[in-house]
């Protein structure tokens, strides 16, 4: 009975460990930082991880890449959006179009640029701790192709030369469209159906060659060689070129297109 009462007057557990009472009578609760634990916790694993964790951060940040390729409108350009993000300062990038330079304007993150050719348009961004990343974009919305004749719809019947030409991405410019007839004759199309891309072109009765000249709605030009079975144009047209010792190939086609 004695012993219980010393220990409570100490302030004392029976353990040794000593309880600590306020002014008011409250129970004083000890620190956490007096737990040897908590202190090797709090001041020596939680700093080496956080130090470590933001280190490793920093050697291996990579910068982010995005890129968008916006519609054209007229098919002869188009803009690009790119975006390189990087938790550390940009020590170079390269912006190129098939290997070829590009020109670009920052504002942020942002880059703006615009381009006139189709293919690859590649940007590689590298920041100061030497970590590297590129990104890719095709373009293929632009016109860079001549319409085209299809060598199979090539036929003359009664003196007249037609054929079909089409031209997938700006369209065939048909007011471009004229032949030139044994080399010095500029004939221009009697008919033209838009819808179905057909053309129809007269003949003088004496044809030795036509050569076609057309081109699409932002000026991309091709020509096309016509081999012409004169027989067709001019039934005597044989015979004077037997007699002048010129020699007449008939084919079945009646003509034959090679664009070049």
């Amino acid at each position: 009975m004695r012993s219980q009462n010393s220990n409570s007057q100490s302030g004392r557990r029976p353990g040794g460990q000593r309880i600590l009472y306020d002014a008011h009578g409250t129970r004083v609760k000890g620190s956490p930082l007096s737990n040897k634990l908590v202190r090797f916790l709090l001041f020596g694993v939680i700093p080496y991880i956080v130090i470590n964790g933001i280190i490793l951060l920093l050697v291996c940040s990579t910068p982010k890449i995005s890129i968008e390729v916006k519609d054209t409108n007229d098919y002869v350009s188009s803009d690009i959006v790119f975006n390189v993000h990087s938790l550390l300062p940009l020590k170079e990038m390269k912006v190129t179009m098939e290997s070829a330079p590009v020109e670009y304007e920052k504002s942020g993150q942002n880059y703006r640029c615009t381009v006139s050719q189709n293919g690859t348009f590649y940007v590689e961004a590298t920041s100061v701790n030497g970590m590297m990343r590129a990104a890719y974009a095709d373009v293929s919305m632009l016109d860079d192709t001549a319409p085209a004749v299809d060598e199979e719809s090539a036929n003359i019947d009664q003196g007249v030369l037609s054929f079909s030409i089409s031209d997938t991405q700006s369209g065939v410019n048909y007011d471009s469209i004229y032949a030139v007839v044994n080399e010095e004759d500029i004939v221009y199309p009697s008919a033209v159906d838009r819808t179905l891309g057909t053309v129809t072109i007269p003949l003088p009765s004496k044809v030795t060659s036509v050569e076609l000249y057309f081109e699409d709605m932002v000026g991309n030009a091709r020509s096309g060689h016509i081999t012409v079975n004169t027989t067709l144009i001019d039934p005597n047209a044989a015979e004077d070129e037997a007699d002048e010792g010129d020699s007449a190939k008939s084919e079945d086609s009646g003509a034959e297109a090679e664009t070049s």
